[in-house]
């Protein structure tokens, strides 16, 4: 990857539908050349995939909860199995296996406490042999959210 892929990179991660002459035209290239690119920074692996990010407001999701969960136990079975419930979960954003006092943080987006408490009793029922313990953190104000990786210029 050189500088002139990590100009485009920049420029999609503050708007991937920005055209392609935009952006042709910034890193002094073709149109064609900008796309084949692309194209290889995708097949690369370098862009996992072009999303539309959706306003939590204009859906109702608008209630954020992070949730920090203590396992049982943490045999390789178990924690894919739990995983894929995770995965599966309407309700879950984010999902990040850590390290420190508990094991798992899920960003959690909801309506309101009800959608969350269904939430917890539903994980709780479903997953009582797996998980010993959770701690909710309701966000009260978001100050940044980004799915940007900067400093690629």
């Amino acid at each position: 990857m050189d500088e002139t892929d990590r100009t485009i990179l920049a420029m999609l991660q503050q708007n991937a539908d920005i055209p392609g002459k935009a952006v042709a035209d910034a890193v002094n290239l073709s149109v064609s050349a900008v796309e084949r690119r692309i194209s290889k920074l995708k097949q690369d692996g370098i862009i996992e995939r072009i999303v539309a990010v959706v306003s939590p407001k204009a859906v109702d999701r608008t209630l954020s909860v992070l949730v920090e969960l203590e396992i049982q136990n943490e045999h390789r079975h178990t924690l894919e199995q739990f995983q894929r419930w995770l995965s599966r979960a309407p309700e879950v954003q984010s999902c990040w296996y850590v390290t420190g006092d508990m094991d798992y943080v899920l960003l959690v987006a909801v309506r309101n406490l009800e959608e969350y408490n269904a939430f917890i009793e539903r994980l709780m029922s479903e997953q009582h042999a797996l998980v010993r313990k959770y701690k909710s953190l309701i966000a009260l104000k978001t100050v940044k959210h980004s799915l940007e990786l900067s400093g690629l210029e």
